[in-house]
């Protein structure tokens, strides 16, 4: 989970507050999950935003975008989530990065928290 706000764009999120991190494949350091192995994941997305603003957010395998996922209202505090089933191969980098535009992606522990988890399905 995310615990404090981000702006700007271009950049990779970094998830700071790890809940479970079984066979430590999420690095918070780096902003990656590494594919332990060849497989079946499904990864789970959540973006918030402010009210009047706007983000977008690039789920990302091997730094090719492979789904996107907004959030955003003229008027009120809005999370978005989304899920993705994958295939990966071991060592295949996961990410999620925000996109060159929107504006502002927020957290709050009133409000909510983006957040970022994925899961072994059926290893191959």
């Amino acid at each position: 989970m995310l615990t404090s706000s981000v702006t700007g764009s271009n950049h990779r999120i970094f998830f700071n507050d790890v809940k479970l991190n079984e066979g430590n494949a999420y690095n918070p350091n780096h902003g990656v999950f590494v594919a332990p192995y060849n497989g079946t994941y499904l990864f789970t997305v959540t973006a918030c935003c402010p009210g009047s603003h706007y983000i977008g957010l690039e789920f990302r395998v091997n730094n090719l975008v492979y789904d996107k996922i907004r959030a955003g209202d003229n008027a009120y505090d809005e999370c978005s989530s989304k899920s993705m089933f994958v295939s990966l191969k071991e060592k295949d980098d996961v990410f999620i990065q925000h996109e060159n535009h929107g504006d502002y992606l927020f957290a709050s522990a009133e409000k909510g928290f983006p957040s970022f988890g994925g899961v072994l399905l059926f290893a191959e």
